[in-house]
């Protein structure tokens, strides 16, 4: 069935009773083809016409007319007009020029026959392309030449993809030609419905072109850490198994990718271009932790290695937890491209965590037996010349390790040479050092916060693309000049049947279509609104009877073959406003390009309906048809017959019952049942336009929800790219403090009780502490935890708004992932100064002992991760590089610069004896004793922190020994 065009470009015809309206279209069809006017072969210059809606008998096959000789003047005059698809404006009406011409003079609107186009800029086609599903229904029509085939979906859906890249390379072919003669350039772009369009094959090239980068990051990190934990002693050496480790943690997060995507979860450009780059420096972080602590056992036996296992397994997962509690929260934001990518970074830190505390040490074990049975590192199967034959078999420390010189490792040299002397050492040095540490905190804090009041939200297309992609083009054109997207408007499950329901339903279409964003649209092509006049005797469907003995508008249909219960509705008092249709006097010599309303006046009203009504042609008011309350059975049949006769509308949900076509395989009748209540329906297509920037679009959003989302009485919701993609715009920054502030908050919760209960499990042999001083520390512990994260996450934001950044669900991610690197760096540094020896009373002993080990693997970290990122600005999209490298990088060097250098400085001054929960005999001094050496030889003066700080790590030192 068709909605009003004949049946006779129908390859088979049959015999059949026809209506004289029918022959009248007959001839015209004819008329259309004649040599004289389109001079069309049927079934050969356009032989898909029966199958595109309308099939008139005419399409735009053919040679067109090229316009030569005629004038730019002449040309711009004809165009100044109201503009309508091939079938003058049957299916759509008249079309918004908005959408088709930009950059004009004068402006659309602004422009007619007597104040014509002076010059135009832009033009836009646009080309409505088939669904896979509708593309298998066309194929299998028996009316198709050659005959039908079957296809499936995927078939459909490989087809439309290759069909759309085609398409795209014909049509904007030499675009970037700069030698072409053409004064015309062709771009284009493809929505991704049905099949890839442009934009998701684009981000498809982008995820998928992150391997090389990648690949090279994870060997430069893997090289970097290998240089910082080799030796000139070939047994204290630990290449391979830093290697071995980098390499563990790379299998992991791949195991973790695939895992995720057997879950369902697709990588997309956020997990191709954050993930490897990060997660994989957090993991090799705890690989440093574990290495580092193994390495300051002074022996190889089993005790030290237990030892070693105990000092990290705390804080590491302290870390993790954080960290993973930290991504599930961001699994709870409804943008795809954020949760996905924390479902991916969920599972990712699950994985490393596993492997570093379970899978890597039994390697680190293995390594440990080497260096004790005096192996070399690398070609363990030699063993060194140095090596002690006589040693302990139990691996106890025989082979003088305790005794090497360990001034000459790269720790000592980081440590002793660099960050002692500038944050524990000599008390000028130190003070101005603090002084500028200080500043520098507060100047980050001070230009973040500045940085974050001049913040721009939101991610245009253009920015999506590399300024050499044709796609950049027009959607930076489109931006300038047209700025137009398509929308939809959406009901869920009402009372259908109330009048007073059905005309605040009109009401809201017509008041979107009237919002200063939105293009108007007749109201009759509203499916509700297409069925109430059905329902009226102004009802024009039997003027073109598919059989001529069947009446086919409401009126006429019968409800359980009851002559009085017709489907006919009522005209009632237009009291909510709704638009008047346009009825031009046939002597006026306007043309209306737009009907409006429904609704008519008391003198356009038909003879019937006055009569009904008891008025006069003269009353003033407005009437409106409306269903008049008829029951769910009722409304059912109705609207099936509707559905039958005129084809019907509205995305309303239909049973499976539709009967099959037995003369035409493929074919079915629109016989099929309307599932009432009615769920879901939905209007016609409308186009939003001057959408022509981020605060424009959100304009749009804020009207349009006023009218449907914050309707006292009647919801309804807006639809389309404008909604499902800056939507998100309104609430970003609630989104980004809801994320950070949770994120904080977990991160508080679970150190406090992490801390709690390692601080009081280890004081439960010794009693030296009570259970208030280690539940007041703990807290306190936890607060330095979570304000180093506070104040890492107000500088990485506004420096990256600084930066031309805007707040996006992908820089929002970047910003969000300093709190896991500031977990990182600070949870060591907290529990590490918390759990100092007693014999450390001074805050800058317990600092010196808490640096002593973490400044190398600390750094490290930062090294590693830093090299990660720095690989992403190599990337040749400048996408990339904006929301993903410049946030990140401003992540490293701010968390590491608050966690390493800012926190220790104000540990340093916390001279408060609550915080100082260590146990009696416990010492990490294998940097120390060469502190300590040194300073013996030092001719300088000694304050009282250091002669403490000596004595307490000889102390330690001793003890450790001893046990």
């Amino acid at each position: 069935k068709q909605d009003w065009c004949t049946k006779y470009n129908t390859p088979y015809e049959t015999s059949e009773e026809r209506t004289q309206q029918h022959f009248a279209k007959m001839f015209f069809d004819l008329m259309a083809d004649s040599a004289g006017f389109l001079n069309l072969e049927q079934g050969q210059d356009d032989p898909y016409t029966w199958t595109i809606g309308q099939g008139c008998g005419y399409s735009l096959a053919g040679a067109r007319d090229p316009y030569t000789d005629v004038s730019t003047e002449s040309i711009l005059y004809n165009a100044s007009r109201e503009l309508y698809f091939i079938d003058e404006g049957v299916s759509l009406g008249a079309l918004d020029r908005n959408l088709l011409i930009g950059g004009s003079t004068p402006a659309v609107g602004d422009y007619d026959f007597e104040n014509p186009l002076q010059e135009v800029h832009v033009m836009q086609s646009l080309y409505i392309a088939a669904t896979p599903q509708r593309i298998v229904d066309k194929v299998k029509n028996c009316n198709r030449p050659s005959g039908p085939i079957d296809i499936t979906e995927d078939d459909a859906k490989e087809i439309l993809t290759k069909w759309k890249e085609a398409f795209t390379d014909v049509w904007s072919q030499d675009w970037d030609d700069d030698d072409s003669d053409s004064e015309v350039k062709f771009v284009g772009f493809f929505d991704s419905v049905g099949a890839s369009g442009t934009t998701e094959k684009l981000l498809e090239d982008i995820t998928l072109s992150n391997g090389k980068l990648t690949t090279i990051s994870i060997v430069v990190i893997a090289v970097v850490s290998a240089l910082f934990l080799i030796s000139f002693d070939v047994i204290e050496s630990r290449v391979l198994i830093t290697l071995w480790g980098v390499g563990l943690v790379v299998l992991s997060f791949f195991a973790a990718l695939g895992f995720g995507l057997m879950l369902g979860i697709k990588i997309n450009v956020n997990i191709a271009w954050t993930l490897p780059f990060v997660i994989i420096g957090l993991g090799v972080d705890d690989m440093y932790i574990v290495l580092l602590s193994l390495k300051g056992r002074s022996g190889y036996s089993r005790v030290d290695f237990i030892s070693a296992m105990k000092e990290v397994i705390i804080p590491v997962t302290m870390t993790s937890v954080v960290n993973g509690s930290m991504f599930a929260i961001m699994t709870l934001v409804k943008i795809p491209a954020v949760y996905k990518t924390a479902q991916m970074a969920l599972i990712s830190v699950v994985f490393l965590y596993l492997t570093i505390l379970f899978c890597f040490p039994a390697y680190c074990w293995l390594d440990f037996k080497r260096q004790a049975a005096g192996r070399t590192d690398i070609l363990f199967c030699l063993k060194s010349s140095e090596s002690n034959d006589s040693d302990d078999p139990e691996g106890n420390d025989t082979s003088g390790r305790a005794n090497k010189e360990a001034g000459k490792t790269t720790e000592s040299l980081l440590y002793t040479k660099i960050y002692y002397p500038l944050v524990l050492g000599d008390s000028c040095i130190r003070h101005v050092a603090h002084a500028i540490i200080w500043v520098g905190a507060i100047a980050l804090l001070g230009v973040g916060i500045w940085g974050i009041t001049t913040r721009n939200v939101g991610l245009g297309l253009e920015d999506f693309f590399p300024t050499d992609h044709q796609a950049h083009e027009w959607a930076s054109v489109r931006t300038a000049e047209l700025a137009s997207w398509p929308i939809r408007i959406n009901w869920g499950e009402l009372d259908y049947s109330d009048p007073d329901t059905q005309m605040q339903m009109i009401k809201q279409f017509e008041d979107v279509g009237d919002s200063p964003h939105v293009a108007p649209t007749d109201t009759k092509f509203l499916w509700l609104a297409n069925f109430q006049i059905w329902g009226t005797t102004h009802c024009t469907a039997n003027f073109d009877r598919d059989e001529a003995d069947v009446k086919e508008c409401g009126a006429d249909q019968k409800f359980q073959d009851d002559e009085a219960d017709l489907c006919a509705v009522e005209w009632v008092n237009n009291k909510y406003g709704l638009k008047v249709k346009n009825i031009p006097d046939p002597k006026d010599d306007i043309c209306y390009p737009s009907e409006g309303g429904i609704c008519r006046t008391s003198s356009a009203m038909h003879p019937d309906d006055l009569a009904s009504l008891n008025i006069t042609k003269d009353d003033p008011r407005t009437w409106c048809p409306v269903i008049p309350g008829w029951s769910d059975e009722k409304l059912q049949f109705c609207l099936g017959r509707w559905r039958y006769f005129t084809g019907g509308g509205g995305g309303l949900i239909l049973k499976d019952d539709a009967t099959p076509n037995d003369q035409c395989a493929g074919e079915e009748y629109r016989d099929a049942t309307v599932v009432v209540p009615i769920k879901y329906s939905e209007g016609p297509s409308m186009f939003s336009y001057d959408l022509t920037s981020h605060d424009e679009t959100v304009n749009l959003i804020d009207e349009t929800r006023e009218i449907c989302d914050d309707h006292e009485s009647l919801h309804c919701w807006m639809t389309g790219i404008p909604y499902d993609y800056w939507e998100q715009y309104l609430w970003v920054d609630e989104m980004l403090v809801f994320i950070a502030g949770v994120s904080v908050a977990v991160g508080f919760a679970v150190a406090a009780i992490f801390l709690f209960s390692q601080l009081k499990y280890e004081q439960s042999r010794e009693s030296v502490h009570s259970t208030g001083k280690i539940f007041v520390g703990s807290i306190v512990g936890a607060l330095l935890i979570a304000m180093t994260c506070v104040l890492t996450l107000v500088p990485v934001i506004g420096l990256s708004s600084l930066s031309d950044v805007n707040f996006t669900a992908f820089s929002n991610m970047s910003f969000v992932l300093s709190v896991g690197f500031a977990v990182e760096y600070s949870v060591h540094v907290v529990h590490r100064f918390l759990e100092a020896p007693q014999g450390m009373k001074s805050s800058k002993a317990r600092v010196e002992h808490t640096m002593s080990f973490l400044t190398l693997p600390l750094t490290l970290s930062f090294i590693s991760s830093t090299i990660g990122v720095v690989c992403l600005a190599f990337t040749e999209f400048e996408f990339n590089k904006t929301f993903f490298f410049r946030p990140l990088i401003i992540v490293m060097f701010t968390t590491y610069f608050y966690g390493c250098w800012f926190l220790p400085v104000l540990l340093s001054s916390f001279n408060w004896s609550f915080l100082n929960l260590g146990k009696k005999t416990r010492g990490s001094v294998w940097v120390r004793e060469a502190l300590v050496d040194d300073e013996e030889d030092s001719p300088d003066a000694e304050d009282d922190d250091q002669k403490e700080g000596k004595e307490a790590a000889k102390e330690a030192k001793e003890n450790t020994v001893a046990q």
